[in-house]
């Protein structure tokens, strides 16, 4: 991990100046932050942490709810009038991950997060999502590690054989 300066916003406005700054990026849970800066994905220079702000869920006009970004997931899950009325927010959130790491996640993490793709994390893999700018015109993929979570639209279906066919003109194998 690179060395890199922490600090804590206490409020909105100061985050903002302080994610203005050149290499500067937020920390809610850090569930997926810091794992990228242990696999030196993510540089960041400076970590400003919001956990702070932003915790409450709010009725709004019309019978919504506003979760503010740092509300955890647990919390959000456990909201009774999340329950009643968006049933499968909850249990979205429930499948979703395990109970440690509800408990760390926040909403706002959660927007912010990076793909969780096996080639992502490779270094030896080129993705367009981690660096994009060191793409190679033909991509080396092995279809043999896991079946293709590459986001085609609703109208593809996402299988192994699909994603092999739809690649094969591009891959070296």
């Amino acid at each position: 991990m690179n060395p890199f300066q922490y600090e804590r916003a206490s409020d909105v406005s100061g985050a903002l100046t302080a994610r203005a700054r050149a290499g500067a990026q937020y920390l809610g849970g850090g569930t997926n932050l810091v794992d990228l800066m242990r696999e030196t994905i993510e540089h960041p220079d400076v970590l400003v942490n919001v956990t702070g702000l932003s915790l409450d869920i709010e009725e709004t006009k019309g019978g919504g709810l506003r979760i503010g970004a740092g509300v955890k997931n647990t919390a959000v899950a456990a909201d009774r009038r999340v329950r009643e009325r968006f049933p499968l927010l909850a249990q979205s959130i429930l499948a979703g991950a395990s109970a440690q790491i509800r408990n760390m996640a926040t909403v706002g993490g959660n927007l912010m997060q990076r793909t969780r793709c096996l080639y992502f994390y490779d270094d030896a893999a080129h993705c367009n999502k981690r660096s994009p700018e060191g793409v190679a015109t033909r991509a080396k993929v092995s279809i043999a590690i896991t079946p293709c979570l590459a986001p085609l639209g609703p109208a593809w279906p996402l299988t192994r054989r699909t994603c092999a066919s739809l690649l094969r003109p591009w891959m070296q194998l």
